[in-house]
């Protein structure tokens, strides 16, 4: 029995492994790749949090995108322990494979109990062998073999769609420099005069905006069809706040459901006849494979029906500019539509322009007017 549950998993395992394959080459930037490959792997192996890096030349490491998290602040505590713990990981003999990382083998490292203690390494390789970027997943239990093996398949993937949405960040540094010399010389030009010790004044403008808001994403790429708030309406937690078209997702839904019942006859046939005939018991393992990879793309479309319909996690005041911006237009995957704020939490947003932008230390005097 134990030997069935195995080859059952064995065989789940590979068909989502297919179905992610599959929707991987559909997405179009990084922004689409990073929602994807933190979240959406987690229908192949469990995890309990998933990080996007990306390497950008002499800034160093740069977290891309975080499983749970709409937007990335790269002041957080968390955060910058992670870029701190990428680092050390880059400095060891294994950073260009796929393994297991041994936090307690990392001198010097305490993660403040910021993420759990097991740590699986995914590293991206350019065409150069070189680091490029990668993926980290944390979780409580050790990472197994079988799991290390099918995620490894599932990276050469990722690792595919990563160099070409990148194809574009591949030129050289010096190029970049000789292209920009002019920009760079008015920037240390605009430096240079910062440092003289002479009080400044500057225009902007100021804007009273929501501290710390609820970030609405688009969950899917699709077509927003109608919504259901106003801009500036109080809204309760699990409200409907918007709905995207599901016209196509019902059509995908209706075949592959069919697609699955068709192929669970033929297996149901393979097995009455395998008595009989020999031929019959042969098809009976590819069917099951088969009826696999259509009951995950069943899941897979049903998961997405449930998406469109975007719920309100919190109370609080929408704010978007207008319907009739967004009613109607194709959105892409993690694309920002609206914000949840509490009116009772609020800042000052002061906009300056490039021209009028000054550095300020800590502890600074400036008055406002």
């Amino acid at each position: 029995m134990n030997d069935d549950k195995k080859a059952q998993a064995q065989i789940e395992g590979l068909a989502t492994l297919l179905v992610l394959d599959d929707e991987i080459k559909k997405l179009s930037n990084l922004r689409e790749f990073g929602f994807f490959t933190t979240n959406e792997t987690h229908r192949l192996i469990p995890y309990h949090t998933a990080c996007l890096w990306q390497r950008r030349g002499y800034v160093g490491q740069m977290i891309l995108a975080q499983s749970g998290v709409a937007e990335i602040d790269a002041h957080a505590p968390s955060n910058q322990w992670l870029v701190e713990f990428i680092g050390k990981i880059q400095q060891t003999d294994n950073a260009k494979i796929i393994h297991k990382v041994n936090l307690a083998e990392l001198e010097g490292d305490d993660n403040e109990n910021f993420f759990p203690k097991a740590v699986l390494w995914c590293p991206f390789l350019n065409k150069s062998n070189e680091l490029s970027g990668g993926l980290l997943f944390f979780r409580e239990t050790d990472f197994t073999q079988s799991e290390i093996k099918m995620i490894t398949w599932l990276i050469a993937s990722y690792q595919y769609t990563w160099q070409i949405l990148n194809k574009h960040k591949l030129k050289p540094s010096w190029k970049k420099v000789k292209e920009h010399h002019l920009r760079i010389g008015v920037t240390f030009f605009i430096i240079a005069i910062l440092l003289f010790p002479i009080r400044l004044s500057v225009l902007g403008t100021a804007t009273v905006v929501p501290k710390d808001p609820v970030l609405i994403n688009a969950p899917l790429h699709g077509v927003i069809k109608t919504f259901a708030v106003k801009p500036g309406q109080y809204v309760h937690a699990n409200q409907l706040l918007l709905s995207f078209d599901k016209t196509d997702l019902i059509a995908d839904k209706e075949v592959n459901q069919k697609n699955f019942q068709l192929t669970e006859a033929k297996l149901r046939t393979a097995v009455n006849g395998s008595f009989d005939n020999k031929e019959a018991r042969f098809e009976i393992p590819i069917l099951q494979a088969q009826l696999n990879i259509d009951k995950a793309h069943v899941d897979y479309t049903n998961a997405l029906l449930a998406k469109a319909d975007v719920f309100s996690p919190s109370a609080g005041v929408v704010v978007f500019d207008s319907k009739e911006d967004w009613i109607g237009q194709p959105v892409e995957t993690g694309t920002r539509i609206l914000v949840i704020a509490d009116p009772k939490n609020v800042q000052l947003r002061v906009m300056l322009p490039i021209a009028n932008m000054i550095q300020l230390e800590v502890g600074a005097k400036g008055d406002f007017f």
